[in-house]
């Protein structure tokens, strides 16, 4: 009898003020520490400023504060891959990796009202009885080039 494939996708879950979340991981190049930030003029305060890693500079993003207005815990931070764009996202901790079967994603329902926080949430799944938010980094980039003061 033949087995048939699931396509699955790989994702690494990250927890933001008791919730999870998550990116697809194929985009994060390093999980890194907090480190040192230097601030940027004229930016949401969403993003804290450019953090330096290996001698390049990358824009550090506060999910927490992009999604609830609250400053996140310092602890841990997601940098992607540079040949997405030179940005570092800050986390409280990592929860996991899940390969989820595409069937098993609930697509989000978004509003009309810009700015809504299922702007920047693409789909959903559920891992270990938790509802899981994929973030959608293009539209958090697109969402911070409008809001640049």
């Amino acid at each position: 009898m033949a087995e048939t494939v699931k396509n699955t996708e790989k994702y690494l879950i990250f927890s933001l003020l008791g919730r999870h979340y998550t990116f697809p991981s194929k985009h994060i190049g390093e999980i890194a520490m907090f480190e040192a930030v230097y601030p940027l003029p004229l930016m949401p305060s969403y993003v804290l400023g450019v953090i330096n890693r290996y001698s390049i500079p990358y824009a550090l993003f506060d999910i927490s504060l992009l999604l609830f207005n609250t400053q996140g815990a310092k602890g841990k931070m997601l940098v992607l891959k540079e040949n997405i764009d030179r940005i570092a996202f800050l986390i409280d901790d990592i929860a996991g990796i899940a390969d989820v079967p595409q069937e098993d994603m609930l697509d989000i329902e978004r509003t009309a009202q810009s700015g809504d926080v299922s702007d920047i949430i693409s789909a959903s799944f559920n891992w270990n009885g938790s509802d899981v938010f994929i973030l959608d980094i293009r539209r958090i980039l697109d969402r911070a080039q409008s809001e640049v003061t």
